[in-house]
């Protein structure tokens, strides 16, 4: 009673002139987008029948009406306008919309997807930096707690020092992902929509929780005996947590399956590589040092073994098939990852069966070749992390297994649907919606609405609530500009209080 399930809703489209799919005579001398509440506009882009880009930045609004000129002149054949706003509550909220000046069906715009080589460089700097400082961060955290025989005030402010840098990267990347989601230069990094949404969806739930697994861990610092080892193992806890929400692993089936494969390869990763600065602290204590190599040598082998069982998972749900390994960008950089951690493995084989024993003799050569070793297994780590960050900008194969059909199932725990698309190609696309319970029978809902995604086009979602038909299912029409890889998801309105998302991948010919 006290918190209404419907209660946060964003502003949406009313009306627009011209109309979505509409075919006009001549080309529209002004443009209009009605919403249900005043909004802020943050990109606004019309595509031209050639596939290029002409942003909108003269926009005359009255309340809740954005009015502007065409950015460019405007011939015969399709176009797209991309629009992008946020809504007063700070959410963006996107969508797109499809017209025709002339002969409707004329071939769609070949759309030219953005690219900013110094943004991306940046996002992937910023990443390897994050991920770095927060394995180490947090997994040293759980060495100092568990496995450390005395922990020295040295390794603690080590530890202390790399959860700093890895808060203050974290909060870099949040604003970098909010100027990739809005495609806009490094230089509008300031905005403070380019850090609302950069906090958004499945990546700020990412960075919450990475935020809150290194306060955790700083927090644990600063205690002894069981006090710092709960705390460490909540701060690690929430590093795994963190990695299964966001990323290719989130939209991934079994989605069970490959979130726990995700979480267990976060956390086991974590244990191995934070430990290496305090044990490259820990191993100069002559009187510790002993007990330290004991401990680490009996932990470390189960959290290498679960790394490589979950690794080997993930590749198999990520890759689908044996020959997307050599076949496919993700693989070939899977590849590329597998020796560098092959690598990593025989130096750390190196250092526990010959380095390990000299140590435990007391041999003090052995101490100085030990942190050689560690420093480059370090160095092998940031080679890792950036090998791994080019996946951010590769989507895997089996993002691509969807069939070109006419006919998708979706499913889900409360509801079920099949749609049919005719055709499924690129163009107008009549689309057909039977929706059925869990146990496969017929659904009455209140209302459905289906969304077309295709964030590597370049343009924001296409969406069209859809109307029940006297025989039962729901239809709806939208354009798909471009072929490729598309994500469709249902929206179904069961109850007053009560709202079901069905989402699965397709391929637009």
């Amino acid at each position: 009673m006290l918190w209404p399930a419907l209660a946060a809703a964003h502003a949406s489209l009313v009306s627009s002139d011209p109309a979505a799919d509409s075919v006009l005579a001549t080309a529209p001398h002004s443009f209009t987008l009605t919403f249900n509440e005043p909004v802020t506009a943050l990109r606004l882009q019309l595509i031209d029948p050639r596939g290029r880009s002409h942003p909108v930045s003269a926009i005359d609004q009255d309340g809740a009406t954005l009015r502007f000129k065409p950015p460019a002149p405007l011939g015969e054949g399709a176009h797209l306008l991309s629009w992008r706003v946020s809504s007063a509550d700070g959410h963006p909220i996107g969508g797109a919309l499809t017209f025709w000046i002339g002969t409707p069906g004329q071939r769609l715009p070949a759309i030219e997807v953005p690219d900013d080589p110094m943004r991306r460089t940046a996002i992937w700097l910023t990443r390897i930096a994050f991920e770095l400082t927060l394995l180490m961060a947090v997994g040293g955290a759980a060495f100092l707690g568990w496995v450390a025989a005395a922990p020295s005030r040295g390794a603690r402010a080590g530890c202390a020092a790399v959860a700093l840098l890895g808060l203050a990267a974290l909060t870099l990347s949040v604003g970098l992902q909010g100027l990739d989601v809005l495609d806009l230069p490094l230089s509008r990094i300031g905005e403070a929509a380019v850090w609302r949404a950069g906090g958004s969806g499945s990546f700020g739930d990412a960075a919450a929780l990475s935020g809150i697994a290194l306060m955790v861990a700083l927090l644990s610092l600063r205690w002894r005996g069981w006090n710092a080892r709960l705390l460490s193992l909540g701060a690690v806890a929430g590093l795994g947590t963190a990695f299964a929400v966001s990323g290719h692993a989130a939209t991934a089936e079994p989605r069970a399956l490959a979130s726990a494969a995700v979480w267990v390869h976060g956390v086991s990763l974590a244990l191995w590589i934070g430990a290496l600065l305090p044990l490259a602290i820990a191993i100069g204590k002559r009187d510790t040092a002993p007990a330290t190599l004991r401990r680490f040598s009996r932990t470390i082998p189960l959290a290498i073994v679960a790394l490589l069982v979950s690794g080997v998972a993930l590749a198999a749900i990520e890759l689908g098939t044996v020959d997307a390994l050599w076949q496919s960008d993700y693989g070939r950089v899977l590849l590329g990852k597998l020796a560098l951690v092959l690598g990593l493995l025989g130096l750390a084989l190196w250092n526990r069966v010959r380095l390990t024993p000299r140590l435990m003799a007391g041999d003090a050569a052995a101490v100085r070749t030990m942190r050689a070793s560690i420093f480059a297994e370090l160095m092998l780590v940031i080679a890792i992390l950036g090998v791994v960050g080019l996946w951010r900008f590769t989507p895997p194969p089996r993002s691509g297994a969807a069939v070109a059909a006419d006919v998708v199932h979706l499913h889900g725990e409360r509801a079920m649907a099949t749609v049919t698309l005719t055709p499924a190609r690129a163009g107008p696309v009549q689309i057909e919606v039977l929706l059925q319970t869990a146990d496969e029978a017929p659904l009455a809902a209140q209302a459905v609405t289906v969304t077309l995604a295709n964030p590597d086009a370049g343009i924001e979602p296409l969406s069209a609530a859809a109307q029940r038909t006297a025989e039962g299912p729901w239809r709806t029409r939208l354009t798909a500009p471009v072929p490729g890889r598309w994500t469709l998801t249902l929206g179904v309105l069961i109850s007053d209080f009560e709202k079901v998302n069905l989402e699965a991948p397709i391929v637009i010919r």
